[in-house]
Formats: structure tokens, C-alpha cells, sequence
């Protein structure tokens, strides 16, 4: 395990010069610290969640700030004016999936891509999904440095309508939409469980489960995330680009 660890610091540091002079001894100590007082302490107990957050080098999504910064109890501005979450709500999100080795994923709002590496440690697969394609490239490039290979990437808008019937055992929104798109549940399976956040200036997080073409809602925590911009990937690229 250690050594696994050591060979995968090694090839990042051959393969991307931004972290090159990270000390990656320090950067696990840091994971272990973030994992035992921000999720622990905090009533997050799953195995896999714990795991997968120990070994997922969260410093390397945020490659423009500092390490300890990386790892610490806040969310982080990226490219695009999104964020990469505080590591406590991403836990507690993936917590309310109640995932398995078993589940394929949509996520929807990757952004960095951190959790959508998470996702990949414990579960089958991730179909992960971003409306700006400047992130989807820099996400994808550390993913392959991982070596995570059990993802696939895409270019897209929720408000669009997905791939037709292809479905999931679990979906997962990263912004906050005014109210989750209905078409969102056609590709949830039955049985699914799909998390978001709700809510434009009061926003809360929605378990929403599918049962007998049923959707039972559950609101849980008072969150603040960016918005879901809205739109197709043609109009927010025009947008993006000005």
C-alpha cells in the first residue's frame, strides 16, 4: 500500500511540473488529518467514504493553492468561477448515495473532478458531466495521472436531455439548480437515489428516491453552492467565451 502510494506520487511528479516540488509525505499526512477531524469527528463513519477520501490527492485538483489550503475546511475557487467544495458537504453527500462497488454514476457539475475521483474508488463506474469544457480537460489530465480509468468524461448540460434510456443507480448534482430538472429522474433506475442541492438563494439538499416511478423527497442540509447554469453547451460556451 505504501509503496503504491509512493509510485503514484512519483509518476505525478515525472508527468505534471506544477506539483513536482509538493511534498507528498506531508500532502498524506494532511489527507489523514482532513479524513480523522473533518469527516470523522463530524459523524462520517462509511468505510469507503473514509478510504476513498484518504487516497484521493485532493491537492492535486487545486494545483494554484498552497497545500495546507488544500486540505483544509472550506470550499477552493477553480477555473470558471465554480468551486471545488468543502470536504465535509462532499462527504456527506456521497454519504446520502449510500454507494457500492455495484453502482454506476451520473454526476452532473464535475467541475474539478475531485469528486469525481472519489466516486471512482468506490464505485463501478462515473459517467461525469461539466458545461465548461476548460475543466473537463483539466480534470480528465489528473484523472489519467491517477490512473483512474473506470470514468467517463463528457462535455454537457443537465438542462439537456441525456443519452435515452441509459439509466443509473445514482445521480449527483454539484450546483444548485432553482429546481431539479424532471427529466434528471427518467435516467434514475428504480431504486435510485439521486442527490442535489435545491434553491437559488436558499438552498437545501434534496435525497430524492424513485420507487414504482415515484419520487420520494427528502430535504436534509442548508448548503451554498454556485448556481446550475442553465442553458445548452452551445449557448454557455457563446456566453463563457463573451
Amino acid at each position: 500500500m505504501i509503496f503504491d502510494k509512493l509510485m503514484i506520487a512519483f509518476r505525478i511528479m515525472l508527468n505534471c511540473s506544477m506539483t513536482s516540488t509538493w511534498d507528498y509525505d506531508n500532502a498524506y499526512e494532511l489527507r489523514l488529518k482532513m479524513v480523522a477531524e473533518q469527516l470523522n469527528y463530524r459523524g462520517i463513519h462509511q468505510k469507503n467514504i473514509l478510504e476513498a477520501f484518504q487516497e484521493i490527492p485532493r491537492h492535486l485538483f487545486v494545483p494554484h493553492v498552497n497545500l495546507s489550503k488544500a486540505y483544509g475546511d472550506y470550499p477552493l475557487p477553480i477555473k470558471a468561477g465554480q468551486t471545488i467544495s468543502q470536504p465535509y458537504i462532499v462527504a456527506l453527500m456521497l454519504m446520502y448515495l449510500e454507494l457500492d462497488l455495484t453502482h454506476e454514476i451520473l454526476e452532473i457539475g464535475s467541475g474539478s473532478g475531485y469528486s469525481t475521483a472519489l466516486l471512482a474508488k468506490i464505485c463501478k463506474h462515473v459517467n461525469a458531466m461539466d458545461v465548461y469544457s476548460k475543466l473537463v480537460r483539466d480534470s480528465q489530465s489528473v484523472l489519467e495521472q491517477l490512473e483512474i480509468d473506470n470514468v467517463s468524461m463528457s462535455h454537457g448540460s443537465a438542462w439537456e436531455h441525456l443519452v435515452e434510456n441509459k439509466v443509473y443507480d445514482r445521480i449527483i448534482l454539484w450546483a444548485s439548480p432553482p429546481r431539479i430538472p424532471e427529466h434528471l429522474f427518467n435516467s434514475l433506475k428504480d431504486g435510485g437515489i439521486l442527490v442535489a442541492p435545491e434553491g437559488k438563494y436558499n438552498q437545501y439538499v434534496w435525497v430524492c428516491r424513485k420507487s414504482a416511478e415515484q419520487i420520494n423527497r427528502v430535504r436534509k442540509d442548508a448548503v451554498r453552492f454556485v448556481p446550475l447554469v442553465q442553458g445548452s453547451v452551445k449557448e454557455i460556451d457563446s456566453n463563457s467565451r463573451g
